[in-house]
């Protein structure tokens, strides 16, 4: 009765997890949030971990990075230095697409997503996570937020790049 209990409560979150975004805290589109955030739940409820609610801080953070690395940075993509502030707090997704106009930001989503082929169950460690620890970091079973940004190069090439909390990718633990 209790595992039932349990089971019917965990349910319920999906039905009840965030599915309108108003506002996203960045430059990607409300509809394009809510693709993004639906891909996100939909991977992680295969592996019956909890849904990600949308965070309008993390949007905000990501797209700090995103148009960074596409003016400031020669469009080449690299992730934020594990030291300073939000270092380690949070887990960051990024992905590059050569034309806006050719990749829609759902793309990067199931780009991080096609990861699960190379996934063998197993703790992260530091052989281990390079080839798919975009999407362990998405089915991360401690994370509760994400947030997603957008900026296109002057080339025409996209960068959107995801921010979680709490950060996944732990060494040593398994993700779900």
């Amino acid at each position: 009765m209790y595992k039932l209990l349990i089971g019917l409560i965990f349910w319920a979150q999906y039905a009840g997890a965030q599915n309108s975004i108003a506002a996203t805290g960045s430059s990607l589109k409300s509809t394009d949030a809510e693709a993004i955030l639906a891909h996100h739940n939909k991977i992680r409820k295969e592996k019956a971990v909890p849904p990600l609610t949308w965070s309008t801080t993390l949007s905000a953070y990501a797209q700090k990075w995103a148009d960074y690395l596409a003016t400031q940075n020669n469009c080449e993509i690299k992730h934020r230095d594990f030291s300073g502030e939000n270092g380690k707090q949070y887990g960051e997704n990024i992905f590059w697409g050569s034309s806006a106009a050719a990749y829609l930001p759902i793309e990067a989503s199931k780009s991080w997503y096609d990861e699960k082929k190379d996934y063998k169950y197993r703790k992260i460690s530091m052989s281990t996570w390079h080839n798919t620890g975009h999407y362990t970091q998405m089915i991360w079973k401690e994370t509760k937020e994400v947030g997603v940004g957008i900026s296109v190069c002057p080339n025409g090439a996209v960068i959107i790049v995801a921010n979680y909390y709490p950060a996944g990718n732990v060494i040593g633990q398994y993700p779900y």
